[in-house]
């Protein structure tokens, strides 16, 4: 009893069973080697690029954050009317009102982007979590900053104006309060 028949049987040679499936099986195994080492490139390049995109996120955020700071450094009248304007926003005119509010616009545009870049996990969490607490503290301690965010809300969309506004309703001003006079 024979299991294999080995009549004819040529394992190599163009007559070959054997020889091309094995061939075949040596090309699809250099094909799927070459396959995984490219994936592995791109995976490493697309790294790289990921990594890229996030210092340029991160040198964007602190270039808009210092532009209105730089302004001031530079104009040392803008400076007194910026500092006028945060603590004391009634005392401006109409026109030194203008000027401080664009800074001002700057300011909170710079804080618009950290918080979409944020949401996006473009910028490292630590960048976002230092800028939000800075602008955070500038609405619980600076009244003009209210003002300016009651009058230029509308030039934000959400959810970025409902993050601003929920800080302002956290740190309500207090209420100025007149007692009645004993009469």
């Amino acid at each position: 009893m024979e299991l294999i028949n080995t009549n004819g049987l040529t394992l190599i040679g163009p007559g070959s069973e054997w020889f091309w499936t094995a061939l075949q099986a040596t090309a699809l195994a250099i094909t799927f080697i070459a396959i995984y080492r490219q994936l592995r490139t791109q995976q490493s390049q697309m790294h790289d690029n990921i990594k890229l995109l996030r210092s340029q996120a991160h040198h964007n955020a602190l270039k808009l954050f210092s532009r209105p700071w730089e302004l001031v450094i530079e104009n040392e009248g803008l400076a007194g009317l910026v500092a006028a304007g945060l603590a004391t926003p009634e005392v401006l005119s109409a026109a030194d009102w203008l000027r401080c509010s664009s800074h001002m616009l700057l300011s909170v545009d710079a804080w618009e982007y950290f918080f979409y870049q944020h949401r996006d996990d473009s910028i490292p969490k630590e960048l976002w979590v230092g800028a939000d607490a800075y602008y955070r503290s500038l609405v619980e301690t600076k009244p003009g900053l209210r003002r300016f965010w009651s009058e230029y809300n509308n030039w934000y969309d959400e959810p970025f104006r409902s993050h601003v506004a929920d800080e302002f309703a956290k740190h309500r001003p207090a209420e100025v309060t007149t007692a009645a006079a004993p009469g």
